[in-house]
């Protein structure tokens, strides 16, 4: 349960570098080959689901390193869940931490919710792009 709290209040930290300048138009930028390499290491040693995942967007300070994906949308009748994982770095550690959770864009609400380990969905509080980033989930298509 902590370690959820301690997910969302990071996550809320990557607005950094986000490419929502824009907010009507955000979209993900392409996975840079440092995330690529680290989520594919991760991947092969278990520490991460081995499924398919789209990188979303990533923070680098010299205290931290983290990055933010989303794999499995599945259109719900209230909007879109899916999976999301961090991966994250401390300055000085050479392990990453990965945290997995399953969260859903409430469509029509413009936000996030999160799923607790008792499988209640609470708000995920938002960044200034938020409502983007909903938007952008929303219109995935289903996969086939």
């Amino acid at each position: 349960m902590i370690n959820l709290a301690r997910f969302g209040a990071l996550a809320l930290t990557l607005a950094v570098g986000s490419a929502a300048a824009n907010a009507e138009s955000w979209s993900p930028s392409p996975e840079p080959p440092f995330w690529s390499q680290a989520r594919q290491r991760l991947q092969a040693s278990g520490d991460m689901s081995q499924r398919t995942w789209l990188f979303m967007e990533a923070m680098d300070s010299p205290s931290l390193k983290a990055g933010e994906y989303l794999s499995n949308p599945a259109r719900t009748p209230l909007g879109v869940e899916f999976d999301a994982a961090l991966l994250m770095r401390r300055q000085g550690q050479e392990a990453w931490t990965v945290r997995e959770l399953r969260m859903r864009a409430l469509c029509n609400q413009q936000r996030l919710q999160r799923s607790s380990a008792k499988g209640q969905w609470l708000d995920y509080v938002g960044r200034e792009d938020t409502s983007a980033k909903v938007r952008w989930i929303c219109a995935l298509q289903a996969p086939d």
